[in-house]
């Protein structure tokens, strides 16, 4: 079975408040079988529109990369990216 990406690129408005967003991934997305590949740190945009930040979460499956997206208690925390931050996210389907 392929495993599941969450890709965020993120320009952050207010890094103080974005924080608690950040902190609070780190109990909701592990239930749902997320591990961190990146999670910022340096990058460079070659082409396209671009973001400060660059997150990718792999999940065991695509599903489990939806399901922990369209989470309860996800999409609640989602808010504060909303409100301090731009954002873009993808969920996408890796290969066997």
């Amino acid at each position: 079975m392929p495993k599941g990406y969450l890709i965020a690129h993120v320009t952050v408005h207010d890094p103080v408040a974005y924080q608690d967003y950040v902190a609070r991934n780190n109990d909701i997305l592990p239930p749902f079988g997320a591990r961190a590949l990146a999670r910022g740190g340096q990058s460079e945009t070659p082409e396209g529109e671009s973001y400060e930040r660059h997150v990718v979460f792999e999940y065991p499956s695509y599903e489990a990369a939806q399901a922990a997206y369209h989470s309860a208690a996800y999409q609640e925390n989602a808010e504060i990216r909303y409100a301090n931050a731009t954002s873009m996210v993808v969920l996408v389907e890796g290969v066997d």
